[in-house]
This record gives structure tokens, sequence and C-alpha cells, in this order.
């Protein structure tokens, strides 16, 4: 579930940006052949996406006992830190997204240098999928695993879903969409928050101090029925050390706070 909620934010946004620019496209009445720009983008953004994949996995692969706890504490905790930026600045300028992808293709369109616009999808793409990569690889996704055809299944089924929302269905409120995600977002970073704190407690960098705190085991076990699920989705924990448990506690309250709960200015 965890793979699929990264994949498939990151795929709508970039969709999003791809499809606000072949409207603009549409809107000043570039032919079709010149849109072959963004094409060109779109693909060498993918291919650079999947090659920084590929460095990533290579560059960090081979670590072993405290090194790989560390690695990993720090990788997922980088990963909630941009998460929660990533929330942060789409929830300030969403909005404003639309005009400010009409003023830059306007730009482009009217200086005719249309070969910036392979830069602008290019940037795009590839933004979302380093994005991409550090959030599934601290989520424990490896190239070398089977995960990387679920998390390709995914892909193509945010793209899908993508289209139909953003060029078909014109009533379906984007935004709402993304503020669903949003909450989704929230519960993944929570628990990369907790979880790397886990690692440094295993690597002796942070005292444990308690743990566990509680064990709901007899009542909701992890390793079985719905318990087994909301593990394997998301990254339930019966038994947590106190300190992760304030951790995420506190970043689900903070952050619902944030979103929900403040007057809006």
């Amino acid at each position: 579930m965890a793979i699929f909620i990264v994949t498939f934010r990151e795929t709508l946004e970039a969709a999003i940006i791809i499809g606000l620019i072949f409207s603009m496209l549409k809107v000043f009445g570039v032919e079709r052949e010149r849109k072959r720009y963004i094409t060109l983008g779109i693909t060498l953004g993918i291919v650079m996406s999947f090659l920084f994949a590929a460095w990533f996995d290579y560059f960090f692969w081979g670590f072993s006992g405290k090194t790989e706890k560390i690695y990993e504490g720090v990788l997922m905790i980088v990963a909630c830190a941009m998460i929660t930026q990533f929330l942060i600045w789409t929830n300030n300028n969403f909005k404003n997204i639309g005009k400010q992808i009409k003023k830059t293709v306007e730009n482009i369109v009217s200086s005719g240098q249309l070969w910036m616009l392979s830069i602008l999808a290019f940037a795009s793409v590839v933004r979302e999928g380093v994005e991409t990569v550090i959030f599934l690889n601290a989520l424990e996704f490896s190239l070398i695993s089977s995960d990387i055809w679920l998390a390709l299944a995914w892909v193509v089924g945010a793209v899908i879903i993508s289209y139909i929302l953003f060029f078909t269905i014109q009533k379906v409120n984007i935004a709402k969409v993304l503020r669903v995600t949003n909450v989704l977002f929230i519960l993944v970073a929570g628990w990369l928050l907790a979880h790397g704190i886990v690692e440094f407690q295993w690597a002796w960098v942070i005292p444990t101090i308690i743990k566990p705190l509680f064990d709901l085991n007899p009542i909701l076990n992890e390793s079985q029925g719905f318990g087994a699920i909301l593990k394997a989705w998301f990254s339930y924990d019966a038994n947590p050390s106190l300190i992760a448990f304030v951790a995420y506690s506190t970043y689900l309250l903070g952050f619902g706070w944030y979103f929900f709960g403040r007057k809006k200015v």
C-alpha cells in the first residue's frame, strides 16, 4: 500500500503538470508536431529517473550491520522531511500551479524557443522520479527484488487514473483527490519517522528507554489476520518503543492540525 501511495501521488503530480502544458499549447494553437518536444522531455525524464534509481540502488548496496541500520535510519528520516516539505509546498502553492505553468508556456511560445518545452517536461518528470526513488528506497524497496514490477504496475495504473481524472472527468475536483493523498502521505511520513528512529535504536545511536511501550498483539496480532494486513499496508507496529510512538503520534497530530484543524489565512 505504501508503494502505491508514493507511486500514485508522484505520478499524479507529474501527469497534472504535463496535462497543463498540453492544455496550454492547445490554447495557444501550437501545431501537433511541435508537441513532440514535450514527448522528448517526458521520455528523457523517465530514462533519467531509472538511471538515478539504478545508481542509488548500486551505491548503497552492500551495507551491513550497524552501518546498514544507520543508513536506513538516515534515509527514512530524510524521506520523511522531504515528504513534509513536499506536502507543505503543494498545500500552499497547488492553487496557483496552473497560472505558473500558463505563464511559463506562454513565454516559451512567444519567444519561439519551443525546445525549452523539452526542458520543462523533463524537469517536471525527473523531479517526481527522483523523489519517488528516494521515498521507495526509504520504504525498503529495491530494484533487485520483485517489488520493481509492483511499483511499475502502480505507475501504469496511476498514469491511467491520472488521465481519466484530468482529461475525461472534468467534474472531479483534483484538489480533493490530492487532499485524500495528503492524508495517506502523512501516514507514510509518520511511519518513516518512527521506523527511522527504530533503526537508530537498533544501531544503538538512540536509546530505547522503553520497549515495548505497550503490546497489542493479544488484541490485534501484527503477524496474522487483519493485523498482518495493517502491517503490510501501513506498517502497523503492535509493540512500539516509547520514543517511536511519541514521534509518530506527535507527527500525525501536528500535521492533522496543520492541514485540517487550523484556520485558513
